[in-house]
Formats: structure tokens, C-alpha cells, sequence
């Protein structure tokens, strides 16, 4: 399972079939019955799988619904397997760990080694997670991080590898940030700074007041940053049609859109721009023409004239002189900004996101755009839930009602933007209604009746990267999500050693 959730779908079924199998064969019915009944969060799971399969009696299109009843199996069959299994002792527990750990520490290399000894510059940053969703591995590192600081502290018989395990959390924190999915780091970091204020909380704890004021520092920096990142956005260049040149240095009139709103870098992207000469010259050198596609499917010219943009250089003759090789390559394969190339800076990605919103915010098509996207997702199914509030489309049918109002905009969104809610709540309000959102938090949430597993750090931690990835992802909309969620929910909150245990472990 653990093998599987890193790097392949195939393992992941085939284990879950096997885990399933063993928990048949270890028979003890009666027990488990009666375990299950007390702990109804298990109950509360199960029940949920079994609404999907209800949900089929108000759907159309039963293929759709029967192939989500397949990916919502581990509904079923983890918080079964897991959840009512007999109780892991310490060393059982911390060796699941340890594995977990190996595994994330593989995937973290190989996906390292591919972007930094096989990509190329601008090349995307997703070729570091080359199994599954960037996203789902950063939330699994996020996982790791926890599970490493745990290991470092909690267990007696690693003492000796303590140093080794703070270095894998700060390895995994670093790759996290390398995957730059905003979504996994918001989460992680969430958790985090939660699992430090409640630990800096407990009286055991030297300096707690110094810890909280550091954290406030870190949160009020952080929002300090991301407001320097807008304001230098909208230090945009003034140009006024009194002042300007009207003609570039080989005699062509320039074009000027002084109302639109499009920018990069500070500068005004449709200025400046004499068509003729940037036609020519760049078809003199590149073999891709200047009215056709770049390597992404776009319209090339638009690409060019945005790169030229970012780089402060006008669009004529002698501002496709001024690119070199590697900006030559970058419009060729659809990159649109200079500072894209740079992968690795985060304050490129924020760059990114606010000029995605600037130009929503404007009317322009959000299509491939990663968080503009998003926006247009909510909108849409805020749509649908409100129009069907009360018991939801059903189990097959939240994509057919997606369909449905795509092709209701105003604008054209390509079959492959045509997605869903990304938010796993408005999703599950979408299937189900009101009341179906309603037991899903409740579903949830019941988990920290069970005490004292439920507040444990890796519980809490694991938890609340649950949640925060909820909003703004589907997480048991993919086998891996689903997956991923499930097994660590139930692995910490009923197999979690108790303080006793920790204290003296048992031999096995």
C-alpha cells in the first residue's frame, strides 16, 4: 500500500485487495462487530460509500457513477481494514512509518534527479512527481515531514538515527517546497504552524510565549511578502498617446490598445507593437511561423509579444533581435514570460497567480490557468448545488452538470479545462445536496471523538492537511487522494501507540 500510494494505481488496487483478504482471513467477527459498532466513525464511513451507491437511483449516466463507486472502494474497504484490524503494537507502528518514510524518500530522489539532471530550463515543474498529481505527493510529503519529527522524538529503540530523521523532515519540507504546489504547501504549512502552537501551548514546554510571537512574526511576514509580490504586479508603466513614439527605429507605425488591461512585468503588453516587423523578423529566426502555433498549442504571436513585454523590449525589428537562444526557445515552447524560466524561485509562482487574477478579474478566459481556473470551477458549482440544493445530481451526474454549463459561457473553454469543483465540499454538496455536505463534515469531524489517539500530533497534523487540501482540491475524487487520506485517518487514530505503550514498548 505504502509502495503503491507513491508510485503506481495498480499496487495501491492490488493491495487493498490483499489487505482486505487478510482481514477476512483473520476472521473474530464477533470482536470486530462490536468494535466497529462502538467506534462509529468507521460506521460513518462505510455509510458513505453506501450513499454513493444510493445516489445512483437519482443518476443518468450510470457509467460515470459505477466507475466513481470504483474509486470511492477505499470508503469501504480502509476504514474496515484498517480501522477494526487488531491494534499494531509500537514497533509494528513505527516500522509503517519507516517504510513510508524509505518510500517518500525514493519518489523525493527520483523526482529530483529527472527535473534537475533531465529537464530543461522553463521545462514544467511537474516532471518532479512523475507518478501521480504534484499535488497528492506534496501532501504525502507533508505526511513524511510529521512522521520524521514523530520518529525523532517519540520512539526509543531509533534514538540513535534521531538526527538522521530531523534531516529527512527538513529534506522533505525543501522538496515540497521544489514541487511548488501552493495547494500542498498552504496545507502543510498550515498544520504546521497549528501543531507548533499547540505544542508551545503545553506547560512542559520552556519559552512557549517567544514560540507564538515568532509565529505571528512568520504569518505577518508572509502576508507582508505576498503584498510587496501585488504591489510590485500593479507598478505598471504609464504611457499616455501624447507622449509616446509612433513609429519604431526602422519607420513602421506602432499599434497602441491604451484601454487594455493586459501586463507583464510592469509593462503594458499591447503597446508598441509594429506587426510587420515582428512578423518578419521573427520568421527569419525561427522555423516556427509567426501566425501559427507554439509547441503548447497557443498562438505563437501572442506568446512572443508577451515575452518581448516581460522583458521591457518593444515589439518590433530590433526587440526580437535583442532575444538570444534561450528566450528564442522559451516562445517556441510556449512560455510567455522571462521569468517563468526560473522554475525554481517561488516569488515567480506568486507572480503567476496574481497576474492570473488580474486578468479574471478583467473578463479573460481562465482556461489553463492553475488558480484563474479555479475561480470559474467555484462559480460553476455554486451554480449547480444551488440549483439542486436538496438531495444534489447524484452520484453519476456531477460532470454531466459541469457539461452543461460550460457550454452555457460566454467564452470557449477546451474539452480538457472542462473540469469540476475542485473543492472536495462544494463536490460532495453538488452529489448530494445539503444534507449530503452536512453528513460529510459530520463524517469527518467524528473522528476526534476518539481519545486520546484523535489529539495526537500526527492525527491533528495529518488531519488538518486533509482538510485545508479540501478546498481548493477533490481529494477522494483520484485513487491516490482517496487513498492516501483514508489509510493515514485511520492509521493514527486507531493505531497510534498510547503514552503508556511509547513508554514501554512491547516485544513482539
Amino acid at each position: 500500500m505504502l509502495v503503491g500510494m507513491q508510485f503506481s494505481h495498480f499496487m495501491v488496487s492490488l493491495s487493498m485487495i490483499l489487505m482486505s483478504a487478510n482481514y477476512l482471513a483473520e476472521g473474530n467477527y464477533i470482536s470486530k462487530a462490536k468494535f466497529v459498532w462502538k467506534h462509529y466513525t468507521i460506521l460513518l464511513f462505510v455509510a458513505f460509500f453506501a450513499l454513493h451507491i444510493l445516489g445512483l437511483l437519482w443518476s443518468t449516466d450510470l457509467d460515470y457513477g459505477n466507475h466513481d463507486i470504483q474509486i470511492k472502494l477505499p470508503l469501504f474497504a480502509l476504514p474496515m481494514a484498517i480501522g477494526s484490524s487488531y491494534k499494531l503494537s509500537v514497533k509494528k507502528f513505527e516500522w509503517v512509518l519507516l517504510f513510508f518514510l524509505a518510500t517518500s524518500l525514493l519518489s523525493s530522489i527520483i523526482g529530483s534527479a529527472i527535473y534537475f539532471f533531465l529537464s530543461k530550463p522553463g521545462d514544467d515543474y511537474r516532471l518532479m512527481s512523475p507518478y501521480m498529481s504534484h499535488i497528492r505527493l506534496s501532501l504525502m510529503m507533508g505526511v513524511a515531514v510529521f512522521s520524521s519529527f514523530y520518529l525523532s522524538q517519540k520512539t526509543v529503540q531509533w534514538q540513535r538515527l534521531k538526527i538522521w530523521f530531523i534531516g529527512m523532515g527538513f529534506w522533505f519540507i525543501t522538496y515540497l517546497l521544489m514541487l511548488r504546489a501552493m495547494s500542498g504547501i498552504v496545507a502543510v504549512f498550515t498544520a504546521g504552524v497549528v501543531l507548533v502552537w499547540i505544542i508551545s501551548t503545553q506547560k512542559k514546554m520552556k519559552h512557549h510565549l517567544t514560540v507564538k510571537w515568532l509565529l505571528l512574526v512568520f504569518g505577518v511576514l508572509a502576508i507582508a511578502h505576498v503584498g510587496f509580490q501585488i504591489h510590485q504586479f500593479y507598478d505598471i508603466d504609464e504611457i499616455s498617446p501624447e507622449t509616446v513614439n509612433t513609429h519604431s527605429a526602422s519607420g513602421e507605425k506602432y499599434l497602441f490598445y491604451f484601454d487594455s488591461p493586459k501586463v507583464e512585468n510592469g509593462h503594458q503588453t499591447y503597446a508598441y507593437i509594429a506587426q510587420d516587423e515582428l512578423k518578419n523578423t521573427w520568421n527569419t529566426i525561427s522555423e516556427l511561423d509567426f501566425d501559427g502555433k507554439d509547441y503548447l498549442g497557443q498562438e505563437l504571436r501572442f506568446t512572443l509579444i508577451r515575452y518581448l513585454t516581460s522583458k521591457n523590449l518593444r515589439k518590433d525589428k530590433e526587440g526580437v533581435l535583442a532575444l538570444n537562444h534561450q528566450d528564442i526557445w522559451a516562445v517556441e515552447n510556449g512560455i510567455a514570460n522571462y521569468r517563468y524560466l526560473d522554475a525554481k524561485n517561488i516569488n515567480n509562482l506568486i507572480y503567476r497567480y496574481i497576474w492570473e487574477i488580474h486578468n479574471y478579474r478583467h473578463g479573460y478566459n481562465p482556461q489553463g490557468n492553475s488558480l484563474a481556473q479555479r475561480f470559474l470551477f467555484w462559480k460553476i458549482g455554486l451554480e449547480i448545488f444551488q440549483g439542486n440544493w436538496l438531495y444534489g445530481v447524484g452520484t453519476g451526474d456531477v460532470q454531466l452538470a459541469y457539461d452543461a454549463k460550460y457550454s452555457e459561457l460566454n467564452f470557449p473553454i477546451k474539452e480538457q479545462y472542462q473540469l469540476r469543483a475542485h473543492n472536495q465540499f462544494l463536490t460532495f454538496g453538488i452529489t448530494f445536496g445539503l444534507l449530503g455536505l452536512i453528513y460529510f463534515i459530520w463524517m469527518l469531524f467524528s473522528g476526534f471523538r476518539e481519545k486520546p489517539n484523535s489529539q495526537t500530533h500526527l492525527f491533528i497534523g495529518s488531519f488538518i492537511i486533509m482538510i485545508v487540501s479540501m478546498l481548493d482540491e477533490d481529494t477522494f475524487e483520484t485513487q491516490f487522494g482517496i487513498t492516501y487520506a483514508l489509510f493515514f485517518y485511520f492509521l493514527f487514530l486507531y493505531h497510534h501507540p498510547s503514552k503508556e505503550e511509547l513508554e514501554t514498548p512491547a516485544i513482539d
